[in-house]
């Protein structure tokens, strides 16, 4: 008979999940970027449940905030050697799913490697899926500078945030109007851009003439020392199909390389059916997938 049982996470026990969750999903959960997430002042460890099996720790699930209210998220769903434990699986989102209840939210969706035995479970759960999303990465000994003759680059400032990130809230129409839905609306998406550059972002601009046309941005040294977080590249609707992508596209990468990096990645969404404008961008610059994850939603 199955030995595990699920309870709450204990404090102590938190700092071993990113490198357990890593372990056991082989690198498609990331440990730096999971280490931020329950550290941050919005995780709620309440959410957080293991299976424990004979004393140790062999699987995980949490449920955690959007920025928008009332809305949740699945994350983390995994076990140590998970075929073998398909059991151990379906009582954590079980357990995850009480507690969601217990919340009466207003959205869920779950976000997990694209793998068994997590998809099958959160299908059987009654999960669907809504998108795919990538994880990205290049390595920058192996790209080129390109002259660039069509767009005047800038560094965001603070004092030019404010107007540069009405520009983010429209450069990312209408592909990722879902996630400025979850964040809260237009407003919340620009001022986290805002807060962003006070906590380390970097950002470029890319303007002909007047008009900013794009934008990209990266966080130097965010997984260990010349390792950034790529925070993608994005273009405004009516100047998009001019090849401004890939101008910002080849800029980004070569001011990674000045900045000391030598590796960036980036996470980005796709739809089921096909690449999104994004990946395709990525994966044309050099770009390689690295790991697949599925967002899925419940009807509430």
């Amino acid at each position: 008979m199955p030995q595990s049982i699920v309870r709450n996470v204990k404090p102590d026990e938190l700092g071993a999940l990113p490198k357990n969750l890593h372990d056991w999903t082989s690198g498609f959960i990331e440990a730096t970027g999971t280490a931020i997430a329950l550290t941050s002042d919005s995780f709620d460890p309440t959410g957080c449940f293991v299976a424990e099996d004979k004393g140790s720790i062999v699987g995980c699930v949490a449920v955690t905030s959007l920025p928008r209210k009332n809305w949740l998220v699945v994350r983390y769903l995994s076990a140590k050697r998970a075929l073998s434990r398909v059991y151990a699986v379906e009582k954590l989102l079980s357990r995850a799913l009480q507690y969601v209840e217990t919340k009466n939210p207003e959205f869920l969706r779950a976000t997990t490697p694209s793998m068994q035995p997590y998809v099958d479970v959160y299908k059987s759960f009654g999960f669907r899926p809504v998108r795919r999303d990538f994880r990205i990465t290049w390595d920058l000994a192996g790209t080129s500078e390109k002259e660039n003759k069509q767009v005047e680059i800038r560094e965001v400032t603070e004092k030019t945030a404010p107007e540069i990130s009405k520009v983010y809230v429209e450069s990312i129409r209408p592909y990722w109007d879902w996630r400025t839905e979850e964040q809260g609306g237009e407003e919340a998406v620009a001022q986290k851009f805002k807060e962003g550059l006070k906590k380390g972002e970097r950002w470029l601009s890319g303007s002909v003439g007047k008009s900013v046309v794009g934008l990209t941005g990266l966080i130097p040294d965010y997984y260990r020392t010349g390792e950034a977080r790529f925070r993608g590249t994005f273009v405004v609707p009516e100047y998009r199909g001019r090849g401004y992508g890939r101008t910002m596209m080849s800029q980004a990468l070569s001011w990674a390389k000045k900045l000391g990096q030598h590796k960036i990645t980036v996470y980005t969404f796709s739809y089921l059916e096909c690449l999104a404008p994004g990946a395709l961008l990525y994966m044309g610059s050099g770009g390689k997938i690295e790991s697949e994850y599925l967002q899925l939603q419940r009807a509430l």
